[in-house]
């Protein structure tokens, strides 16, 4: 279903949280007009402007433990495209139950479809058959946060209602009655949450880490603040506070933003203050981990250049092991370890050096651990690789998940040496792989947390937070580099609302399976083989899960039951 995108309408609305109300006249409905059709859907499921309601759910019970977040979506067909809708939500006692939240579901295109293998399918002109759909399509995707009442604009529409489950409510069965009004038609659902006394922890105390790397570039351009202003830290907690909401835990700095550089390559100024604001912004959020972004990277893809990515004042590139970039990372990385060490966060702390580093590049990465080892020795590495030739340098390996999945045995080996090992996902890969795409199922976003828990992964990095062009909610599909296009959704997982950002389908379902990893690591600790048990009925590897809702959600109550009997009361 092809129609133009809502979103330069709601762009134009004054402000996120107050209601989106629009007068709308409902005209007379003709006898051979459909009649609408409402109904529930887990929120779980993809979800597209043309889904069919065939046999639409008017009940629907889910489980789930405390401290989560709990979402079910009412999808409506057969408008008019004018009609005013209302909607509300009572709890026990015929009361709205206090924190529940309405969004709007927008839609947003998939103009083409994952490649088999990576990218879009034009990369290598393969047909990809593990697509939810063949593009060119529409899905639901961004959540505008609305309140009653709202107008329809389209024969469809979808609402996402969640209710918070605190970490001391009381284990039990919880009705929630919904009610959506439009003209002489009135149609009530309920939604039925059983609370376990399972509990999910903190993202404070998260025990995987999770970070979606993000541009303050993007985040000054979509909502018009000037960078290093006070509009602009306003803002960037916004995205910290919206991080920490979807289990996010870990967060990146850029080195560049806070060093000017002289033309002989010495710091001619640092500015700490700035960089602690902009810490503290994230830590006040409830991030933990403390991600200073790789500092060196290649002119290009075509070449074996590898160079030093900060500017200086003679505006000359930099070798990365050239004397004067010697100099440099020298000066910066003793600004940075004191500050670290004074602010006691260099617990916290873990660098990036050059992002996914190859063969070509291993001689000269050493040479560079080498020297930053030699100014701190236990610096903690964080690198996403894409070699296994850096052993020893390399404190926490990220490789892609089916890198990852095809050297399984090296990474053990390295888990047993100390090292730590995370995943990630990124344009690749696609097919039947877990990724965070939008032509792919919503439980592929879930199943990264169980696929984690499975082989005892201890962290994931997408590095697509908010890298989308200036037009996030048209260009899903967008364009990397010659021959080469990002696959839809891939750049950003989370869109710009001027007056902040906006959460995800997505980016729910894999907060869900955050707090799926949590679960299952707390069974884990009682019993390891009953974990990996429950596991196995949704999922054997990145590659091989059930695509069954009804399957996951079973499973999930088995996995909810277990946890309950080591839970106290």
């Amino acid at each position: 279903m092809n129609r133009p995108s809502i979103f330069p309408f709601f762009l134009a609305m004054s402000s996120l949280m107050t209601s989106y109300v629009f007068a709308a006249h409902l005209p007379g409905r003709s006898p051979l007009q459909a009649k609408p059709v409402i109904g529930l859907i887990d929120e779980v499921l993809e979800l597209f402007p043309d889904t069919k309601l065939n046999q639409p759910v008017k009940r629907l019970t889910v489980h789930t433990a405390r401290n989560t977040i709990v979402g079910v979506h009412v999808m409506m067909t057969g408008l008019q495209g004018t009609e005013r809708i209302r909607f509300s939500e009572s709890g026990r006692n015929g009361q709205p139950t206090p924190g529940v939240r309405w969004y709007r579901m927008i839609d947003v295109p998939v103009a083409e479809n994952t490649g088999l293998d990576r990218n879009t399918e034009k990369y290598s002109g393969k047909i990809n058959p593990y697509v939810i759909r063949r593009a060119p399509f529409r899905i639901y995707d961004p959540l505008l946060p609305v309140s009653s009442p709202i107008a329809s604009d389209s024969v469809s529409l979808a609402l996402r209602m969640e209710v918070p489950i605190d970490s001391a409510s009381a284990p039990g069965e919880y009705t929630h009655r919904i009610s959506i009004e439009f003209g002489d038609l009135t149609e009530s659902l309920e939604f039925t949450v059983v609370v376990h006394r399972a509990i999910a922890p903190p993202v404070t105390r998260s025990t995987i880490s999770y970070i979606n790397w993000h541009s303050i570039d993007n985040i000054c351009s979509a909502h018009g603040v000037e960078k290093w202003s006070e509009p602009f830290w306003t803002m960037l907690a916004k995205y910290a506070k919206m991080m920490a909401r979807g289990r996010q835990n870990a967060f990146w700095f850029n080195w560049p933003d806070y060093f000017k550089i002289d033309g002989a390559g010495n710091v001619s100024e640092f500015r700490r203050d700035r960089l602690e604001r902009y810490i503290r912004v994230f830590l006040n959020a409830g991030l933990t981990t403390i991600h200073g972004a790789p500092m060196f990277g290649r002119r290009n893809w075509t070449t074996t250049d590898m160079l030093l990515f900060v500017p200086t004042a003679d505006g000359k590139d930099v070798d990365a092991v050239s004397a004067k970039a010697k100099r440099m990372l020298t000066q910066m990385t003793q600004r940075i370890i004191a500050m670290m060490k004074e602010n006691r966060w260099e617990g916290s702390w873990v660098q990036g050096v050059f992002d996914e580093p190859e063969d070509a590049f291993v001689a000269r990465y050493r040479e560079i651990i080498t020297l930053l080892r030699g100014l701190k020795p236990d610096m903690k590495i964080l690198e996403a690789t894409m070699t296994m030739n850096v052993s020893g340098l390399v404190d926490v390996w990220c490789p892609q998940v089916q890198e990852y999945q095809a050297n399984q045995e090296f990474f053990e080996k390295r888990k047993a040496a100390g090292d730590k090992v995370w995943v990630y996902t990124c344009l690749s890969p696609g097919g039947p792989w877990l990724n965070r795409l939008l032509d792919e199922e919503r439980l592929r976003q879930v199943y990264i947390g169980w696929a984690c828990s499975k082989f005892d992964i201890q962290g994931f990095l997408h590095w697509g937070g908010n890298f989308h062009t200036s037009k996030p909610f048209e260009e899903l599909v967008r364009f990397h580099m010659e021959g080469q296009y990002l696959p839809a959704g891939d750049s950003h997982i989370l869109y710009p609302l001027h007056e902040g950002p906006l959460s995800s389908h997505r980016f729910e379902a894999h907060r869900i399976g955050m707090e799926d990893y949590e679960l299952l690591a707390q069974l884990k600790s009682h019993d390891a083989s009953r974990a990996q048990q429950i596991i196995a009925q949704v999922l054997q590897g990145f590659d091989m899960y059930s695509k069954d809702v009804s399957t996951y959600r079973a499973t999930r109550r088995l996995l909810l039951d277990a946890v309950d009997e080591y839970t106290q009361r």
